[in-house]
């Protein structure tokens, strides 16, 4: 199994910020994902150059926080993203919303001076109907690599591999220990195929609760990458650790 550890929400929040780059340092992570739409995005950007060995994506987002455009249709009244989205429950403009995720790309160029290294989104929304498309263009466009929520049957062309999706992250709710949070992940290592092992590595504070309702589950995720039995299922022969960067292009194989 070749291995990438992603966090995600790179650029939620300084703590958030500080708790991934630990996560890296310390060899538990390989790559992450900004939220350009977020305050701590400029901070996270900074933290990317004084650590350039780790692989940075765009956290597309389109349910939390406030967009970079003016999309309406995507919007509540307070100006901040409107989560019903996610779930159908309005209706969207798509010329709108990939508006907003050009934006969001475009400001990940702006404070990096480079592109991302791979898309991913936030709560998923290629699962909203017409969003898989968008992010497909722009994997194209770019010549980027993408995750996706969706089965391959389900997607159309993408220029990269498509590695599987594991999410063994806590919710608030449901916090893992690290026996289970390796448990998830155990019965694909023997595979050769390339998975990605989906986290929210974080700590809680009054910023954090002001912009996400993940928060105990951040701090766990974090715990559960630095364990020791995590790190004993790091050691294994059969898992081989890399990021995005080592993502290959489809082949007719592949395809």
């Amino acid at each position: 199994m070749k291995l990438i550890i992603n966090g995600d929400d790179f650029g939620i929040t300084p703590a958030c910020n500080e708790t991934i780059i630990d996560c890296y340092r310390k060899g538990r992570l390989t790559s992450c994902s900004l939220m350009t739409n977020m305050p701590a995005a400029e901070e996270a950007a900074g933290l990317w150059k004084q650590n350039p060995g780790l692989s940075v994506g765009l956290h597309v987002c389109l349910t939390a926080g406030r967009p970079l455009t003016r999309p309406a249709s995507l919007m509540k009244e307070d100006g901040t993203f409107d989560k019903s989205i996610w779930t159908g429950g309005q209706a969207i403009d798509l010329q709108e919303m990939e508006t907003e995720i050009q934006a969001q790309f475009d400001r990940f160029v702006e404070l990096t001076g480079k592109k991302p290294e791979h898309l991913d989104s936030h709560h998923g929304i290629e699962r909203i109907p017409g969003a898989a498309a968008i992010m497909e263009r722009l994997s194209g466009k770019y010549h980027i690599p993408l995750r996706m929520f969706m089965a391959p049957e389900e997607n159309g062309p993408v220029p990269f591999v498509l590695p599987r999706l594991c999410l063994a992250g806590s919710s608030d709710d449901c916090l893992q220990s690290p026996e289970d949070f390796v448990q998830k992940l155990a019965g694909q290592a023997g595979d050769a195929g390339w998975v990605e092992l989906a986290l929210h590595p974080g700590r809680a504070d009054a910023d954090l609760a002001a912009l996400s309702s993940l928060c105990k589950g951040r701090e766990a995720d974090a715990a559960n990458l630095l364990s020791e039995t995590f790190g004993a299922f790091l050691d294994r022969p059969d898992v081989e650790l890399s990021s995005w960067r080592g993502v290959p292009e489809r082949t007719p194989e592949t395809n």
